[in-house]
């Protein structure tokens, strides 16, 4: 339970407290730190009511068993009298106590949760003084005997603003401490970090800078308590750049970061640039980040049309050259059509606003890559495009933008891409038509008791952004392997039925027909599939 206020109508305003939040948060939730589940993990941030800071705190504290974290930044103020600490809200004043949150009122939330180990870290001022100055440590000590709880660990600080380069807040100066040691580790300490030696590392650093000194007080043996993997420890000194397809123990869709170096960090996407992780040699793309770069990409929650890579001038986001498929990024998401290994999805700030994070980064969770094609882009010159697919891995999902059909009954209809579904009747006549032979080859698979095997291709793709007609002059029958090659360019048709070899331009022989196809599909599919001898969009894949 994250809680932090850093606007304020009365007191100064507090901007490093928004960074602590979104770090912390961050650092919790990652697998090689701790891998708490994202739904665990609830950040109020400038609560401008009672109920809107106490109402999330009684829900965790009502759910956790086993350990529960409350995390307060910002200004804290000390009643005149009663000596009791306050905790404030965007509207506290000063010299009105009831306008804050008395911490009386959170400690009796604590105590009456179930939860086996409670940790508490209250990083804020204690006289009540404006942003940067600091109470006295005499202070500091009542306000922490007065906020104990029973078989709780806690941490006091008083709030300072750290600046970077540059003039920027980043951290109040006792948490940005607790965010340094917990991101890169404590030298010469066990794997496993406790909260009483992340604390005395942190006190005395803020002691030899000459910064306020924080306080703790704990009880039934709660310092001892672990809380993060060491990232200093010898076991966690590895470079990850051995290739990791599927999900990130730990890491559940919604999960937010901050960076790209916070997504490699975690290794959800290890490029800090590149949109596509992965090569076609090794299996294909293993992450993408979807951030906006390309003007071309479409977002639909479970489907995405995502642009390729390369062509853009990065000074002005035009697209200024055809992509290539012989691009490493490109030529790893055609592999993992081929190879079906699943693709994390990562999505920017600078995405769709329906479906991308207001700051910072989400991972989405993991998508197939189902189809490809290459089209001309807004900017002009040719863009491949990919369509991905989030796969059903038991995790909830952004509901689609876009419902292309109504789900009809199994036994009539299938489902060829989320939310769009064909006559399985069409394809069965298609198949009678031709004795379940290939057009391009006249092959007919035949297995033991005389079943034959053909497959159906619809030369205009049913889904987005295709939207072909779900009708036999759209369709062809074929064998597995050259329905895979029409798929992927790799042959196409032309006007007379004559069948192309991409590979080298030749012509492979004419197309057997004994059913209607519409001329105009075919110049589509040779228009958005094709891949020819000069290896860009209009050239030949190497894989």
């Amino acid at each position: 339970m994250l809680i932090g206020t850093s606007k304020y109508t009365y007191l100064a305003s507090l901007p490093a407290v928004e960074n602590n939040l979104t770090t912390l948060g961050g650092l919790l939730q990652r697998s090689d730190l701790w891998g708490l589940p994202a739904e665990h993990c609830t950040i109020v941030h400038n609560p401008t009511t009672v109920d809107a800071m106490m109402d999330p705190l009684w829900q965790a504290r009502e759910e956790a068993k086993d350990t529960l974290i409350v995390y307060f930044a910002g200004h804290g103020l000390m009643h005149s009298v009663e000596s009791d600490l306050y905790l404030t809200l965007v509207d506290s004043h000063k010299d009105r106590m009831y306008s804050a949150v008395a911490y009386d009122t959170v400690r009796n939330e604590l105590r009456a949760s179930r939860a086996q180990r409670k940790i508490v870290i209250l990083d804020c001022c204690y006289s009540g003084l404006a942003l940067g100055l600091m109470g006295a440590e005499d202070g500091t000590e009542r306000v922490a005997n007065n906020a104990r709880v029973t078989g709780t660990y806690l941490m006091t600080a008083t709030a300072e603003n750290k600046t970077a380069l540059g003039g920027l807040d980043t951290y109040t100066a006792f948490t940005g401490e607790l965010i340094h040691l917990i991101s890169t580790g404590i030298p010469e300490q066990p794997e496993f970090l406790e909260l009483d030696t992340i604390f005395q590392h942190a006190r005395e650093s803020l002691r030899d800078k000459g910064l306020p000194i924080p306080q703790k007080r704990e009880s039934h043996f709660a310092a001892r308590l672990t809380l993060v993997r060491n990232r200093a420890h010898k076991s966690q000194q590895r470079i990850t750049t051995k290739e990791f397809y599927g999900v990130i123990e730990g890491i559940r869709p919604g999960t937010i970061f901050e960076s790209r170096r916070a997504l490699h960090d975690a290794g959800v996407h290890r490029p800090l640039q590149a949109g596509i992780c992965g090569t076609a040699e090794r299996g294909g793309a293993e992450s993408i980040v979807v951030s906006g770069g390309y003007k071309d990409d479409e977002d639909y929650g479970d489907v995405i049309i995502y642009t390729g890579h390369g062509g853009r001038d990065p000074n002005t986001g035009v697209q200024v050259k055809d992509q290539s498929a012989d691009d490493s990024g490109n030529a790893a998401l055609i592999k993992s059509i081929m190879t079906g290994l699943p693709v994390r999805v990562v999505r920017g700030a600078g995405g769709d606003k329906e479906f991308s994070p207001p700051a910072g980064y989400s991972y989405d969770g993991i998508f197939t890559v189902a189809d490809y094609w290459t089209k001309r882009s807004v900017d002009g010159p040719i863009v491949l495009q990919f369509r991905l697919e989030q796969i059903d891995d038991g995790t909830p999902k952004k509901a689609g933008a876009l419902h292309l059909s109504r789900k009809l009954s199994p036994g009539h209809r299938e489902e060829v891409a989320p939310g769009v579904y064909t006559d399985r009747l069409l394809a069965a006549e298609l198949k009678q038509v031709y004795d379940h032979a290939c057009q391009v080859c006249g092959t007919a698979l035949e297995v033991p008791g005389g079943l034959r095997i053909a497959a159906t291709v619809h030369i205009r793709g049913r889904e987005q952004p295709h939207l072909g007609p779900d009708s036999k002059d759209n369709m062809l029958c074929l064998c597995p392997n050259h329905r895979d090659l029409f798929r992927y360019g790799a042959i196409t048709i032309e006007d007379d039925y004559s069948i192309i070899d991409r590979t080298d331009g030749e012509t492979i022989g004419k197309l057997v027909l004994k059913h209607d196809v519409d001329r105009d599909y075919l110049r589509y599919h040779r228009e958005h599939h094709a891949l020819g001898p000069n290896g860009s969009a209009e050239g030949q894949m190497q894989l």
